[in-house]
């Protein structure tokens, strides 16, 4: 688990990581990473990957900005859509705006409470059983302008060239959104080892594929192009993963 400290009064800071190594302790979390900043550039150079792991616990007044906190949660959430966000502040009057910046936060604390470190306990037990009851799920953490998309590999069709910038692909889902993904199809290809090369310009799911006479997917009728030379090595790698093609 990550969880990253925004406070700018060095305290407050101390107080909070004193906190969290005693919820660590109190819970038996086997991991807790700490990351403390004091000012919101610094900690958005540090985002990680998405992830649920993340947790971020956010002042929302930052060096005589009064909303730089509630600034740097719509970020965190454009770029991780996992991440557990938590405010503690005084300016408990921002309450209702914190839905206009849609971070969905899990929780806001006035530092007035006088027993945060019970509301902030409550909040990792919360998260602890989130992340203990995750479904097994397989995602693709793929690049794009406005970040990072992770993507649950069930919902990916294919990808294939954008012919508008050979730098990226376009990626097909199966509730039918076309995105654009900041690199190439043999980068992708390199990545994923799960995707499979059926063309020249197709890198497709093979768990969606349900023929290969002409390359379909299940719930989408559509016909797509696919290399006859290619057939042994999508059975090879459909019996590796354990998903016996259905030819319709």
């Amino acid at each position: 688990m990550n969880v990253f400290i925004l406070e700018d009064k060095w305290i407050e800071q101390r107080y909070l990581e004193q906190t969290l190594r005693k919820i660590r302790a109190d819970l038996e979390i086997p991991k807790m990473t700490i990351l403390p900043f004091t000012d919101v550039d610094s900690m958005m150079a540090k985002l990680p990957e998405p992830s649920i792991d993340n947790v971020f616990l956010l002042d929302i007044e930052i060096n005589g900005n009064k909303k730089a906190g509630l600034q740097a949660s719509q970020q965190i959430r454009q770029h991780d859509a996992f991440a557990t966000i938590i405010f503690i502040t005084v300016h408990d009057e921002f309450l209702p705006t914190t839905y206009k910046f849609k971070s969905e936060a899990l929780d806001f604390i006035a530092k007035g409470h006088n027993d945060i470190t019970a509301k902030l306990k409550d909040d990792f037990i919360f998260i602890t059983k989130k992340q203990r009851h995750q479904q097994p799920v397989q995602w693709l953490t793929l690049k794009t302008s406005a970040g990072y998309l992770k993507e649950d590999l069930s919902n990916i069709y294919y990808f294939e060239p954008n012919p508008a910038n050979s730098h990226q692909s376009l990626l097909h889902t199966t509730d039918n959104q076309v995105l654009t993904i900041n690199v190439t199809l043999n980068e992708l290809e390199n990545e994923f080892p799960v995707l499979f090369r059926a063309h020249r310009h197709y890198l497709i799911n093979p768990l969606k594929v349900v023929s290969h006479h002409t390359l379909r997917f299940m719930g989408n009728d559509q016909d797509y192009p696919f290399s006859r030379l290619r057939t042994k090595r999508l059975f090879a790698q459909l019996k590796k993963l354990e998903s016996p093609l259905k030819i319709i």
